[in-house]
């Protein structure tokens, strides 16, 4: 682990020795007024549960060779938020971002995006090191307030049909969450879902963040617009599964992984995506 940080227990800091230099709906960076190379990553009073998550979860990452940032410590603010040290990567960029600067790079950089996908899910943790995305998924729908028993039970069923495997899974695969520098290297961050299972999971994710947003909601998660994002998703999947795949069948191979992924975030969206109601139960069987 990184020499700087040697603890695991959380500690007290105090935030005025950091710089805000960025922030969203699931927390905020910041850089260290006097040690540039350290980040934190606070997370809101409401996400504590994820916060420590991804920090068991990082560490294990990168102690597994998956390039990623270096976790230092887990602390914790005066007012309760709790927080991630992590080594800082100077000058990254998400492929997302990227996309939005110099979309004329946009094969490019399917490729890579691509390329490090098929290198993740060619890893093969120690069996138990990480949780099945299964077990994660049957988790989320079982408290999902906006399925009946009778969904529920179906659901859970289908899962339980769905193939098994033990590759190495990023959880939440999009194109904000894998970042690159102008060295050449590339990293996966954002790694609170790691996980392992069928990469058809994180294929199923990739083509939700990519193709099935709203024009808004992928200009403000992704800074593109819809026809960017789908155009890198159809090269992602020319370089993933190879320049002669069908487009078409790929997205409806991955079409129940997207719908089981809808379901396991209605409770933190706040709302059902009714419209996915009918072809679910169709799926399903009920």
């Amino acid at each position: 682990m990184w020499s700087l940080f040697k603890k695991k227990n959380g500690k007290l800091i105090d935030l005025n020795d950091y710089t805000l230099s960025g922030g969203g709906k699931l927390g905020e960076s910041y850089v260290h007024r006097t040690n540039p190379d350290v980040l934190l990553k606070l997370y809101p009073q409401n996400l504590e549960a994820m916060g420590r998550e991804e920090y068991e979860r990082a560490c294990k990452v990168f102690e597994l060779g998956v390039p990623s940032p270096e976790p230092g410590e887990l602390v914790h603010t005066g007012d309760g938020r709790i927080g991630i040290l992590f080594k800082r990567i100077a000058g990254k960029k998400s492929y997302a971002r990227a996309l939005a600067d110099n979309p004329e790079h946009l094969e490019e950089y399917a490729a890579t995006f691509a390329r490090m996908s098929k290198e993740l899910h060619a890893i093969r943790p120690k069996a138990g090191t990480f949780p099945k995305i299964k077990d994660q998924y049957k988790a989320a729908i079982a408290l999902n307030p906006y399925l009946n028993g009778k969904e529920k039970e179906a659901v859970l069923r289908f899962i339980d049909g769905l193939p098994d495997a033990d590759t190495a899974l990023h959880g939440d695969l999009h194109q904000g969450n894998i970042i690159f520098t102008e060295d050449g290297k590339q990293y996966f961050i954002d790694l609170s879902e790691f996980c392992t299972g069928s990469p058809l999971f994180d294929l199923g994710i990739m083509m939700i963040q990519t193709c099935w947003l709203p024009e808004e909601e992928e200009r403000e998660l992704y800074h593109i617009g819809l026809d960017t994002s789908k155009a890198f998703w159809k090269a992602f999947v020319r370089a993933y599964f190879g320049p002669d795949a069908s487009l078409e069948e790929v997205q409806a191979q991955l079409r129940p992984y997207a719908f089981l992924r809808i379901l396991t975030i209605e409770r933190s969206l706040g709302s059902p995506r009714m419209e996915i109601r009918p072809a679910l139960h169709e799926l399903i069987g009920i």
